[in-house]
């Protein structure tokens, strides 16, 4: 299937402010499948016969011929962990020959795999597999279950969540090299959707303290996705680079700066820059001194007719001397806490400021600090007020950029890209108060009845319509939980107003900090 590879990570989702209970255009969604999995302690193969061959000895011959052609690289000191591409295998099987090829004659128990979900699903922390077995056509693979209980120990945003592995390929296609190379092992899968630095530090802390001398990470991970192949291979090279300095930050801002340039339709520079930036840090605490980009190609490579909408794929060892599993030093630099009352006023200094400078100059002010607080991805809304009266509401509810940006992005598309009302226009600003919600992460809950009005926002999602109240919007309408459900439903996903009882209904909740400016703004 030649278009199978390129589904795409959803990354920030611009939606209209769900204060003004109108009609509002669903959240683009990929499509679904049914929300609980059979029950059964096997996990099958949703994407062998599409992602690469259902054939178990073509399968074989196809990937021990890409392993075989790739150049074994000379490796100093461990091996800790790798980068692998999870395209289809006509496209990057021999990128990702050249990963696997350095792990012939190494002996791993436990290989601790990490990738970016695919499927939109806005969950917070990250997915752990509850199956005992993984397949694939060339057999079964044992998950470690008592890894996998660690895991959930050592960081409480850790779940399992069968329900984000049902459908996802970013883990599954790793499987067929790992099990060419490698004898006797088992696996912890592990995926995500929040990239953010809050979510991804923890976790490679937890990877880090839970692995032992025989245990491998991978990173399952594409490159830029859809520009043209010359800008891929530029942006490409760019973003290994960076991954090369082993440096989380560097990474993290280089990313910025790529999406920032206005590269024609660079989608993202790493659909698993969550899973790459999880790996490295926990790489680095076991010792990894060294990032080696081995081999890198991009789809034209294979297929001429891809050129003018490329995918990248990159080859990757993180090496150096591993580290006893009881001298790991962890930190909570990747936490998030409340924001302080100074943090607070900056945000929303640099709200009005944006606002005020992009309609008198077209253009967003340069945000001008180093509190680490300001760079921790954060999902935010930004909403304007007129006379008590809503007058623009734009927010992210999944977190892609840091805090400041954010805000600055929200606090333009509030002002002038909500489609419900007309621009603001300067002469009006003074008139205008300024409120912004910084979101948590999306937790998923079984039954609507977990839903706390007051304290929950609200994300509802089924097959492609959605719909996310904030939890400041129930109090303020005097709803209680059955209206806010209903009005979620039937005013902002276009669904039955009783659609959340429906068992293919997904709710999410969150928890969000809300402040607003003074009367002397």
């Amino acid at each position: 299937n030649a278009t199978a590879y390129v589904a795409v990570l959803v990354s920030v989702c611009m939606v209209g402010c769900t204060r003004n209970t109108g009609s509002q255009p669903a959240l683009a969604q990929p499509d679904e499948t049914p929300k609980t999995a059979a029950a059964t302690s096997v996990r099958p193969p949703p994407v062998a016969g599409q992602f690469y061959a259902g054939d178990p000895t073509r399968l074989a011959a196809q990937v021990k011929a890409f392993i075989e052609a790739a150049d074994t690289p000379d490796i100093s000191g461990d091996l800790i962990g790798l980068i692998a591409p999870h395209a289809g295998y006509d496209y990057c099987g021999a990128v990702a020959g050249y990963s696997y090829a350095a792990l012939e004659g190494r002996s791993y128990t436990t290989v601790i795999l990490v990738g970016p979900s695919h499927r939109g699903i806005p969950m917070a922390g990250a997915a752990l597999s509850s199956r005992q077995f993984w397949e694939t056509p060339l057999g079964k693979v044992p998950v470690n279950e008592e890894m996998t209980g660690r895991l959930l120990a050592a960081n409480t945003n850790l779940k399992l969540n069968d329900f984000a592995h049902q459908q996802e390929h970013s883990l599954e296609t790793q499987l067929p090299f790992l099990q060419t190379v490698l004898d006797d092992f088992s696996i912890v899968p592990i995926v995500l959707s929040d990239f953010g630095r809050h979510n991804t530090l923890p976790l490679g802390e937890a990877i880090a303290s839970v692995a032992d001398e025989k245990t491998l990470l991978v990173a399952s991970t594409d490159l830029s996705h859809y520009p043209v192949a010359e800008s891929a291979s530029e942006v490409d090279h760019i973003i290994l680079d960076a991954i090369a300095t082993l440096d989380v930050d560097k990474l993290y801002a280089t990313d910025t700066e790529q999406l920032a340039r206005g590269i024609d339709n660079l989608h993202c520079t790493c659909c698993g820059l969550g899973a790459v930036v999880a790996v490295m840090h926990a790489a680095k605490l076991l010792g990894a001194t060294e990032a080696k980009v081995l081999h890198y190609a991009n789809s034209a490579d294979v297929e001429p007719r891809s050129a003018n909408r490329c995918v990248g794929y990159g080859s990757v060892l993180f090496t150096g001397t591993r580290k006893p599993p009881g001298d790991i030093a962890t930190s909570a630099a990747g936490l998030q806490t409340e924001l302080n009352e100074a943090q607070q006023q900056y945000l929303l200094s640099l709200a009005r400021s944006t606002i005020e400078t992009y309609l008198d100059k077209g253009a967003v002010p340069e945000i001008a600090t180093d509190d680490p607080a300001m760079q921790q991805q954060r999902a935010v809304f930004v909403t304007l007020t007129k006379g008590g009266h809503l007058r623009g509401c734009i927010g992210q509810i999944m977190a892609r950029h840091p805090l400041a940006a954010a805000v600055r992005e929200a606090a333009v598309s509030a002002a002038v890209r909500d489609h419900r009302f007309s621009p603001v226009v300067p002469g009006e600003l003074s008139k205008i108060h300024i409120e912004i919600s910084v979101l948590s992460p999306f937790m998923p809950v079984d039954s609507y009845k977990e839903v706390e009005v007051g304290k929950h926002g609200v994300l509802l999602k089924r097959g492609r319509r959605s719909g996310v109240f904030l939890p400041q919007v129930a109090p303020e309408q005097g709803w209680d939980r059955t209206q806010m459900l209903e009005n979620l439903c039937a005013h902002k996903a276009g669904l039955p107003k009783d659609a959340y009882k429906d068992p293919d209904t997904e709710l999410y909740v969150f928890t969000a900090q809300v402040f607003g400016e003074g009367e002397n703004h």
